[in-house]
């Protein structure tokens, strides 16, 4: 949680530095570019690092590595700075990415696989918390005490999760040995996707989701601009907030099914079909977002967006998590290729339909495409599925 904050801070801090230094906001694109296309590169490899390194050194070094990039920039005078940016966005995109990977799939070494949807629902939880006080703490800090404070606290929020690694004991996976990472061979490239289909289909969805998002990302502001116009900044920072409330019910809702469900509720398949269906959802409440809904149901729509997303992730994660390593590093490493990849295509197409178009037929167009993805693969697996079972129906 602390380190998600330090991402969301230093995602403020350094977009607004970014944008100050160059004067451009093609500057700021191509900050984003390059963070989110190592993040894709990242996604690539990380499936192997989970495979065959020691997890806790590796995710010591990550955030170690990313506290000292900035304190650097904390420091420096400022031509070196500028010098400085593209290293910090190649690490943030690198090292953030890899962190993530080998976190979520620890999680069944960690805490029992048995305990992992709990787990899950505490890491939304406080993704929740962490984006909301990290949003709001990068704009107070860098008005009251200036970017390079700014800088030197994100740094701390990196050396505090590397403290707690160093100092409590926690059960990773043991690294394999090449022999036995070297059995499965498929597992090391993309037929893994093709070896176990749903997992496929998980990522396929999470890139188009990806891309989709990017519109209301780039719509949102140009919506609040235009529909209120005398405070664009407060109606946006109360949508996330909404959101963000969303994503703490998620968990809520989660525990409660849980406890009527039992271990039933951790079935591969009623997670998986519990991600795509939360998919659709928060992707018609970003829709309904640019409708010029009034106000109070304008809350609803972002609450309900907020939940569909926490139950997503939960889900998304929980379903990963049912597979075995190697299959589950990787099918993370793919997730992330997945997510970087989608929302950094997304961002340039937005940008381009919002310009051409409006928000509302821009959100209307990506979200639709997440939503015809999630519906489509699976019933065609499904029904194949059953023709394998049953010639007949054939």
């Amino acid at each position: 949680m602390i380190s998600t904050f330090g991402g969301f801070l230093n995602m403020v801090a350094l977009n607004l530095f970014v944008y100050q230094a160059t004067g451009s906001a093609v500057g700021v694109g191509a900050f984003l570019a390059l963070r989110l296309g190592c993040g894709f590169l990242a996604g690539l490899g990380a499936g192997w690092i989970a495979a065959r390194l020691p997890r806790r050194p590796v995710l010591i070094g990550c955030n170690i590595v990313q506290a000292a990039t900035l304190t650097a920039l904390a420091v420096t005078p400022q031509q070196t700075q500028l010098v400085l940016l593209p290293v910090v966005a190649v690490v943030a995109g690198l090292l953030g990415t890899t962190s993530a990977v080998l976190l979520r799939s620890s999680v069944p070494d960690l805490v029992g696989a048995d305990q992992r949807v709990a787990a899950n629902g505490l890491l939304v939880t406080g993704r929740a918390v962490a984006t909301a006080a990290g949003f709001a703490a990068g704009g107070v800090l860098v008005g009251w005490l200036g970017y390079r404070a700014a800088f030197a606290i994100d740094a701390a929020t990196f050396l505090v999760p590397a403290a707690i690694l160093i100092l409590v004991p926690m059960n990773f996976a043991a690294p394999r040995r090449e022999s036995e990472v070297e059995r499965p061979r498929r597992t090391r490239s993309w037929v893994v996707l093709t070896a176990v289909p749903a997992i496929g289909v998980i990522v396929a969805v999470r890139a188009v989701d990806a891309f989709g998002s990017a519109s209301h990302n780039v719509g949102l502001p140009v919506y609040a601009t235009e529909n209120h116009p005398g405070d664009p900044a407060g109606f946006l920072g109360l949508f996330f907030a909404v959101w963000a409330v969303g994503l703490i019910l998620a968990h809520q809702g989660v525990r409660v099914v849980r406890r009527r469900l039992g271990d039933r509720y951790d079935e591969p398949g009623r997670t998986q079909r519990g991600f795509l269906i939360g998919t659709c959802v928060m992707s018609l409440a970003f829709v309904a977002a640019f409708t010029g809904l009034p106000f109070p149901l304008m809350l609803l729509v972002a609450l309900i967006a907020g939940i569909a997303d926490g139950y997503t992730e939960i889900t998304y994660s929980t379903r990963i998590q049912a597979e075995p390593e190697p299959y589950r590093g990787y099918a993370f490493g793919f997730t992330a290729m997945a997510e970087n990849g989608g929302l950094g295509a997304g961002m340039l197409v937005a940008g381009v339909l919002v310009e051409l178009w409006n928000p509302l037929w821009t959100a209307t167009l990506m979200h639709g495409l997440v939503i015809l993805l999630a519906i489509v693969p699976p019933l065609i697996i499904g029904r194949r599925a059953l023709h394998r079972s049953d010639p007949s129906q054939a």
